[in-house]
């Protein structure tokens, strides 16, 4: 297994000292006559779960390299670029437990499909003006007040194959884009264009956080046959645009955001298929308006925040006989109210969440009012080298839940030891539920250059 594993972590060796190589051009000034500085930082990380049940068995040996790359032209601007190199074990440890398709996939980017758009993670050009950014390229977008939870912050879509158990900053897909930042005393108006479609990356069938909650069940001796989604064709007319308008008034961070965009995550067009004797399952891309509303203040120890979004007419499945493809069309509302609470070196933060659909049909899937609440405890000890952390979401409609503990110890400025478990609970049906069997405890190892 030893010699499976060393040769198939070769690409991401060779991948690694080409990166290494570039590292003494970190803090190098070329000369005055063209005034640029270029600089190198990054990280390396080794993550090591291990599976709590059944199959005894670890569930991720996940090592990443990531490198960034800065160089000021003179006065008037920046060029950045990130890269990734990951390559996880696992799917050398354990080859009869996944397909040949999960393991190209998860095994390191430069084994999975569109490598090079996982290696080149970010990408971008800023142009600083005197009271205009402009941001050009490959990048993340970050709106939105929630922790944990996308409600307003859906800019870039999100890569689900580890579940929702990665950062933000990692799980959020770096897209194409056109990015404008215009300032005016107190008041921002934050401009984008996005080019070119990028959907949510899914997990995986097979995989270990492959979604099954919301799997189609045919009636008995129906076959179910899914087809691939096509993407909307590139041009003009299925590009993206969005405006955010953000001010402080009387103490408040206030944010008016909308975007016309499409939606993410494909609806599942469902036709019965005599000839076949199947259900038929086309997932399409739909057009998503999306309004967003954000609010943030500070009174001493409390702070208050918020966001509501409102989705007109996104597709849900039903169970409607008379429904079109087992589709209909529902305004939605989303929000969130929560509070950070500061004392000592402790930090709390308390969230209460809801998805209502608007005039609602008991036969479609999804439940009207879903409802969540989530904790999250933070602390910084010992001179902020330890630093122990709860989060936990619970979904009381299903009576499912997630709790996230962990603890961070920083050895020195640039070696970081984290140890912690996730855990799951929930009916099988349930978004947290189906993974209820996938508890793991894990350790990651990060140094940072």
């Amino acid at each position: 297994m030893t010699a499976k594993i060393l040769h198939s972590i070769r690409p991401l060796l060779g991948a690694t000292l080409g990166f290494l190589m570039l590292l003494p051009v970190a803090g190098y000034a070329q000369s005055d006559e063209t005034d640029m500085d270029v600089s190198v930082s990054g990280y390396f990380e080794n993550q090591t779960a291990h599976r709590l049940n059944s199959p005894d068995r670890f569930s991720q040996f996940r090592n990443l390299l990531q490198l960034e790359l800065k160089s000021s032209l003179s006065d008037w601007g920046e060029l950045y670029l990130q890269l990734w190199n990951f390559y996880d074990g696992v799917y050398d440890m354990y080859p009869d437990e996944f397909s040949a398709v999960v393991q190209d996939e998860y095994r390191s980017n430069l084994t999975a499909d569109r490598a090079e758009d996982q290696t080149f993670r970010e990408f971008y050009l800023d142009i600083l003006l005197d009271s205009m950014d402009i941001r050009l390229g490959k990048q993340q977008v970050v709106w939105g007040e929630a922790i944990g939870l996308r409600i307003t912050d859906v800019v870039n879509p999100q890569d689900y194959r580890n579940f929702i158990l990665d950062d933000f900053t990692r799980s959020r897909i770096p897209i194409w884009m056109a990015r404008f930042n215009y300032y005016i005393d107190d008041w921002g108006i934050e401009l984008l264009w996005i080019p070119v479609f990028e959907p949510d990356r899914e997990a995986l069938a097979g995989s270990d956080w492959e979604w099954t909650f919301n799997r189609i069940e045919p009636p008995a001796g129906v076959a179910v046959r899914l087809f691939e989604p096509d993407k909307p064709k590139t041009g003009f007319k299925n590009s993206e645009a969005g405006l955010r308008i953000t001010g402080l008034v009387a103490g408040w961070n206030l944010s008016l955001s909308y975007l016309n965009v499409w939606d993410d995550a494909p609806a599942r067009h469902i036709v019965f298929n005599p000839l076949t004797f199947s259900l038929d399952v086309s997932p399409e891309y739909h057009r998503l308006p999306l309004w967003g509303v954000t609010f943030a203040n500070a009174f001493g120890s409390f702070v208050p925040r918020g966001e509501f979004s409102y989705a007109e007419g996104k597709f849900y499945s039903t169970a409607d006989p008379t429904a079109e493809e087992s589709l209909v069309q529902k305004d939605t509302l989303h929000y969130m109210l929560g509070t950070d609470y500061s004392v000592a070196d402790f930090l709390f933060t308390f969230q209460w969440v809801q998805k209502i659909i608007l005039d609602y049909d008991e036969a479609i899937y999804e439940g009207g009012v879903q409802t969540s609440y989530s904790i999250r405890v933070q602390a910084n000890l010992l001179n902020e080298t330890l630093k122990p952390e709860l989060l936990a979401i619970f979904s009381p409609g299903d009576e499912a839940w997630i709790a996230r503990p962990g603890v961070a110890y920083s050895m020195t400025d640039t070696f970081t030891v984290t140890v912690g478990a996730d855990l799951f609970s929930g009916p099988e049906r349930s978004f947290f539920g189906q993974f209820s069997e996938n508890d793991q405890a894990y350790a990651k190892f990060k140094y940072s250059f």
